[in-house]
């Protein structure tokens, strides 16, 4: 008969956290010994002004940022005819539940224990082309890198940073302690609306 005391109870709790956090440590292992690739391009829009279907990618921490995600993106659904949201957090727990079905909600346990995508993050990713990519990714880490160069997009705007520079085809700069989405979202726009931005043939 199982034990119901509360000693063991938390013992059962600190087990499962350190088996948690022991499978996070090797997938990020195996994930930061395989490169993301660079920017992987398709064919779209002649330019950007033109583009209609945009794809936007989050690495969040915490439910507040879904909520400003949600937010946001009523008013993207307003700029293109189609959006994808993908929304990423590096753990294996899930924040919330998504009813948005152009949300799409994924963390670690999405990933293999080598770190590989599992399938139906895989076919996700694979099915799906854009425009363009908006990426609200501030953490550098490489599995959000991995996820990044696998959205198939005609080009790619994110934050400035050092460690994924590599990934997209245009940064803006914005300070790490004042960034706002819907700030970034807006600043993107501008930039979309005064330079004749070609995408990649």
């Amino acid at each position: 008969m199982p034990c119901d005391c509360i000693s063991c109870y938390f013992y059962g709790r600190f087990k499962m956290s350190l088996s948690k956090h022991i499978r996070k440590e090797i997938q990020e292992f195996f994930i930061n010994r395989v490169p993301a690739d660079e920017r992987t391009v398709i064919s779209a829009v002649d330019n950007l002004k033109k583009a209609s279907s945009l794809a936007m990618f989050f690495c969040i921490n915490s439910r507040k940022e879904l909520d400003e995600i949600r937010h946001l993106s009523g008013k993207a659904l307003k700029d293109y005819k189609s959006l994808r949201i993908f929304v990423f957090t590096n753990s294996h727990e899930s924040l919330d539940v998504i009813t948005n079905k152009s949300i799409s909600f994924f963390n670690l346990d999405d990933f293999t224990l080598f770190g590989k995508m599992k399938e139906q993050l895989s076919e996700l990713i694979e099915k799906n082309k854009f425009d363009l990519l908006i990426s609200f990714d501030k953490s550098g880490f490489p599995v959000c890198q991995r996820i990044i160069s696998e959205i198939k997009a005609g080009f790619k705007i994110g934050a400035d940073n050092t460690k994924t520079t590599h990934l997209y085809h245009l940064t803006l700069a914005c300070k790490e302690d004042e960034f706002n989405m819907d700030r970034f979202y807006e600043q993107v726009r501008h930039y979309i609306s005064i330079l004749n931005i070609k995408t990649i043939s």
